[in-house]
């Protein structure tokens, strides 16, 4: 039986997780194949073999993955959300969850657990989520008012845009993105001349302003994020460095303890004890 310092080699290994990117190359490319019947009918049982083995491939790696790391595999985040998608993704191998085959697509998650930059794009992305929810929430309160406003300015000039609030609802939204807007401002516009401070004051608030801002608060989580893990990276290199120094003194001093049991005995005289005081000559 392997030992758990060797687990732990192999598993944090750079071979072990381009292995482990690769199977989940291999399921994407045969989740891929799967939809299409002609496909389906033709290697269906090929595909079959396929999924069990990326099955078992998953399976055998989170048994190694536990084996290596032991309680502390439970510590780290990513390590329960691979072992969630893994038990998931067995679920649909029994009958009474085949209704869930659906499922077997959030094995391409574990990409994002498997390559380091991904996992910093969602750890900046989770430490930003009290800014996004503000924003968001802006967001939803300029909606709404203009959906409102909207209702009650052009529900006569545009009713198949502003006829109801959830139609204006959808055509504030549709707006706030810049997708054919002018389609629906020119012909209010034509109508109503001073219409055009409505929509351009909607869009320069939502589309400029707060989904600039929104955009500002993720770039800044992503650079707080890179920062942290340079400063880990330095903590690491540092800590490296500081036991190589410290395994250098530790030798530096064996080597002077030894030379000082040494040198006494070889200053001695033949008339001298090892502690330098005239010794008895003998008959």
């Amino acid at each position: 039986m392997i030992s758990r310092a060797y687990a732990r080699e192999v598993v944090e290994s750079g071979r072990f997780q381009r292995l482990v990117l690769g199977v989940i190359f291999v399921n994407a490319v045969s989740l891929g194949l799967s939809t299409s019947p002609v496909l389906s009918d033709r290697y269906g049982i090929a595909l079959r073999v396929v999924e069990i083995a990326v099955l078992v491939a998953f399976g055998l790696e989170m048994v190694l993955r536990l084996y290596a790391g032991g309680r502390t595999f439970f510590r780290d985040p990513w390590n329960w959300f691979d072992l969630i998608i893994v038990c998931l993704a067995l679920l649909p191998m029994t009958s009474f969850f085949s209704v869930m085959r659906v499922l077997r697509v959030l094995r391409l998650a574990r990409i994002v657990s498997v390559i380091p930059s991904l996992r910093r794009v969602i750890a900046a992305l989770l430490s930003a989520v009290p800014g996004i929810g503000s924003i968001i929430v802006m967001l939803m309160v300029a909606l709404y008012s203009g959906a409102i406003l909207g209702v009650q300015l052009f529900r006569s000039v545009a009713p198949e845009y502003f006829g109801s609030l959830d139609r204006s609802l959808f055509t504030m939204f549709e707006i706030m993105t810049l997708e054919n807007w002018p389609a629906i401002a020119e012909p209010i516009v034509q109508e109503r001349a001073a219409a055009w401070v409505f929509f351009v004051g909607y869009i320069v608030i939502t589309a400029f302003i707060l989904l600039n801002l929104l955009i500002g608060v993720i770039v800044s989580a992503m650079e707080i994020e890179v920062n942290r893990n340079r400063w880990q990276e330095d903590q690491r290199l540092e800590k490296k460095q500081h036991e190589a120094v410290m395994t250098e003194l530790r030798e530096l001093r064996t080597m002077v303890a030894v030379l000082q049991d040494r040198v006494p005995s070889a200053s001695a005289g033949p008339g001298t004890d090892t502690d330098g005081t005239p010794g008895r000559l003998g008959p």
